[in-house]
């Protein structure tokens, strides 16, 4: 008797039309899954930082929660009135600029990033005005920041010689009467160079990956290994469904 490990194998012969199937069938895979992964996207990331902290002098926005500030807010006492100041630290470090030349009181939503102009004073040694409050023969509250509630400070700070770009929330009432000033948070774009959205709080949304038209396009369901396993017959459905999918 001989031994069946010794029997030379014989080749199975398979038609034609299913090798041309087969062929097609692992191009069409291949051709997908090296889509699927050119589709990923570089994951930006939002770093925020919920707070509810009255602002004194010296109140640092550390944004990168790194230890080290990156902005100052404080109050400057000038002749007969009070400044509320935003002083960016480091060189490099600058507040998205209001059109007084003050520092921005930014709505949801509005970009901060490399196309806008940033400023580290407008004049005084201890950085950029926010709002100016006072009293003499008549009482004052003026600046972009007056009476705001929960508008946004945008800014673009250096770390590790990258620039990045984030947001400040503030309310600041008349605070010559005693009415505090209040950071209620703060947040990032770990991507150097990366618009922001004042008061985004998390990462891109998909609108940033999909053109409207990928949306709208009907989407072919590649064949699974089940049904490559089950053979011609199954191919057969398959490319049926396929031609369904394109009428």
């Amino acid at each position: 008797m001989r031994n069946k490990s010794n029997q030379s194998r014989v080749t199975a012969r398979i038609s034609s039309k299913l090798e041309k199937n087969l062929v097609a069938y692992m191009a069409a895979a291949g051709a997908a899954g090296v889509s699927l992964l050119a589709a990923q996207p570089v994951e930006a990331k939002v770093v925020y930082t919920a707070t509810n902290t009255a602002v004194g002098n010296g109140t640092p926005i550390d944004l990168n929660n790194d230890g080290v500030a990156d902005f100052t807010l404080g109050f400057h006492v000038l002749d007969k009135s009070i400044v509320l100041t935003v002083d960016p630290i480091a060189k490099g470090n600058g507040v998205l600029c209001a059109a007084d030349g003050g520092a921005a009181a930014g709505f949801f939503g509005v970009p901060v990033g490399a196309g806008e102009k940033f400023v580290r004073t407008n004049g005084y040694s201890w950085g950029v005005v926010m709002a100016d409050a006072g009293s003499y023969s008549v009482t004052w509250f003026n600046g972009p920041w007056a009476n705001a509630t929960n508008r946004y400070l945008g800014l673009r700070f250096v770390v590790d010689g990258q620039t990045h770009y984030g947001w400040a929330r503030l309310t600041v009432p008349d605070y010559i009467h005693g009415n505090p000033v209040v950071l209620t948070g703060y947040a990032y774009e770990t991507t150097p160079n990366k618009t922001i959205l004042d008061g985004h709080t998390s990462g891109p949304e998909k609108s940033d990956y999909f053109a409207p038209s990928e949306m709208l396009a009907p989407v072919s369901q590649p064949a699974s290994l089940g049904v490559l396993a089950r053979g011609a017959d199954s191919l057969a459905i398959w490319r049926r469904d396929e031609e369904i999918l394109t009428q």
